[in-house]
Parts: C-alpha cells; structure tokens; sequence
C-alpha cells in the first residue's frame, strides 16, 4: 500500500507495520561502560546483573486491514520470570506458559509517556516474538490495542514516527 507523506511529500512504497525501539540500557548505563556492564542479545537485556528485559510486540489490529501495527518494545521482568522464560526460550509448547508481569520500559513518541507502562507478557511458540499487552487503563495506547485503530490513524502513526 503506497502513501504520499504530507510532511516531505515523498510517495513511499510502503507503510511499516512494526517499529523497534532500543533496548532501554542507555538510560541505566554510560556509553562507555556497555561492554563491561551490559549483556545484550536481539531479544533480551541484562544491566549490572540485576535488571532483566525481554523484547516484544504490542500489536494494535488495524480496522478493515489483514495485519497489525506492531511496537517492538522492551519490558522489564523481575530475576525470576526472565531466568524462567530463559529456561523455556526454545521449549516447543511455551506458548502455554502463564503470562508474566512486566513494565514497559521503552517510550513510543506517538503516545503520552509510555514508560512503566503495566503489561502482560505473553509467550508464543519458539521462534515467535512475545506478546505484549497493555493492562487496563485509560492510557492512549492501551486503548487503541483494545479497540484497534482506522488506516488512518496507522498512517498518522508511521508519519509521526518515521519523521520525529
């Protein structure tokens, strides 16, 4: 689906469906102490040993379109809910698991302060990111992962994003 910008005036080919945001360690760590302080991997983050995060997807269906917007976000999780989805990471029937308590760590620019964000953090089968979702509130994006968003409002979305 191609789409005119009206910010630059670009037509692009595409509109992205999925955003990553950086793993939240540089709010906790200087630049130059990464390599002794940090471990960091595509899915996963641990700071000084002692503050776990795992990567995921808040998705937001999208009205009248076959696929959703996805956030690829961060949440942090307490020692042993990240050592426990750790141990099952490759463990074919994890999608099973019951959900863990996470805090979303990672600001989306398109909403009010993302940050502390109550999730659930869902586990799906190996191979597939984890779900994140929202816990009740009024907040903005928990709203719109509730009750999906229009085509519209996913092309206001990648704009403000894509031109922050």
């Amino acid at each position: 689906m191609s789409w005119k910008c009206p910010s630059c005036g670009i037509e692009h080919a595409d509109i992205p469906l999925c955003f990553g945001i950086d793993a939240p360690w540089r709010a906790l760590v200087p630049e130059i102490e990464f390599e002794r302080r940090v471990h960091l991997n595509a899915d996963l983050c641990v700071v000084d040993e002692q503050h776990f995060f795992i990567r995921g997807h808040i998705e937001i269906p999208i009205h009248d379109y076959p696929e959703p917007l996805a956030f690829s976000v961060w949440s942090s999780l307490s020692e042993s809910s990240f050592h426990h989805m750790g141990e099952r990471w490759e463990a074919p029937d994890r999608a099973f698991d019951p959900p863990y308590f996470g805090w979303l760590c990672s600001p989306i620019a398109c909403y009010p302060s993302t940050i502390h964000l109550q999730l659930s953090v869902q586990s799906r089968p190996a191979g597939y990111t984890p779900l994140f979702t929202v816990e009740p509130t009024q907040h903005p994006l928990a709203l719109e992962q509730h009750n999906g968003i229009s085509i519209e409002r996913w092309h206001e979305i990648a704009h403000q994003l894509l031109h922050a």
